[in-house]
């Protein structure tokens, strides 16, 4: 049997112990612990999903600038594969533009085809831009980073607060299903069912 001073000893250590590991550990005080889960639990500001959507939507300019002076498109596909080009530019001012209002910076784009390919990745879409092998390879890439700019837009209007930032977010998620459309006719030009096979839009991030 342990004499007292033996479990004084055992005690004195074990106090010791406990005190040196919550010294290196962060306690936090009820008041701070509650601040603190709010604050993760919060919705990202206007400008987090507005710079989130930039971000996507360089992705996309690229992919379509890509794709555009790569010559893989046959030339009847090039002019509407352009003018869909030139919509997500307009996008891209709109969304810059809000930003800035609200005292935003916006991100800046893949500075290269590797930068590119990995933000592809990142975001599931299976193709990449550093291995088109034709026209309809590319025609599918660019139709699968729509499906993921739709989703984007879905989980973002749930986000965005303000009627002027949910107008725009809705105007660009349909313009974003529009280019579905325009890419699956593209794709399927003898097949028009193909073109519009859900009735309604939404996705994920």
């Amino acid at each position: 049997m342990p004499s007292q001073r033996t479990r004084r000893e055992l005690l004195g250590r074990g106090v010791l112990a406990g005190g040196l590991g919550l010294a290196g550990a962060t306690v936090l005080l009820p008041a701070e612990a509650a601040a603190a889960t709010a604050a993760a639990s919060a919705p990202p500001s206007n400008i987090a999903v507005l710079g989130r959507l930039v971000r996507l939507e360089e992705l996309i300019l690229y992919a379509y600038q890509h794709v555009l002076a790569s010559s893989l498109l046959p030339s009847s596909a090039q002019p509407v594969v352009a003018g869909l080009r030139n919509q997500e530019q307009a996008h891209i001012h709109a969304l810059s533009a809000a930003l800035s209002v609200l005292g935003g910076t916006s991100p800046a784009g893949p500075v290269n085809l590797a930068a590119a390919d990995k933000d592809l990745s990142h975001r599931n879409v299976s193709q990449r831009l550093g291995q088109l092998r034709g026209g309809k390879d590319a025609l599918r890439l660019l139709l699968a980073i729509e499906h993921v700019a739709e989703g984007a837009y879905y989980v973002a209007m749930s986000e965005l607060s303000g009627p002027t930032l949910l107008r725009l977010g809705a105007e660009i998620m349909a313009s974003e299903a529009q280019h579905a459309t325009v890419l699956t006719v593209l794709l399927h030009p003898v097949d028009l069912t193909q073109a519009v096979p859900y009735g309604l839009v939404q996705g994920r991030r």
